[in-house]
């Protein structure tokens, strides 16, 4: 396999991976405001947006259980393999 198909794959299972938290968890809230929503006949579009608003905001302030860290390792990662990439034969 070429090393620039290496470097695609590698960098899309670390993105998906370093995202994959943040999805769940908001995934999550807007299941549990749904089911409220529908328990209690609540039609208010605030309601179902606030919540998940809030958890993207803390999870940006926060840093998103790492992920900022993972993109730099990953950022790293092409920059160290970016003369071999250069170098290679694309055919």
């Amino acid at each position: 396999m070429p090393l620039y198909l290496k470097l695609f794959q590698h960098a899309f299972s670390i993105g998906f991976s370093a995202i994959l938290p943040s999805v769940a968890v908001l995934l999550a809230i807007g299941l549990v405001t749904s089911i409220l929503q529908a328990i209690f006949q609540i039609e208010d579009a605030t309601f179902a947006l606030l919540p998940k608003t809030m958890a993207m905001i803390l999870l940006a302030v926060t840093g998103g259980f790492g992920a900022l860290g993972v993109f730099a390792a990953l950022a790293r990662n092409f920059i160290l393999t970016a003369p071999a990439l250069v170098h290679q034969s694309w055919y």
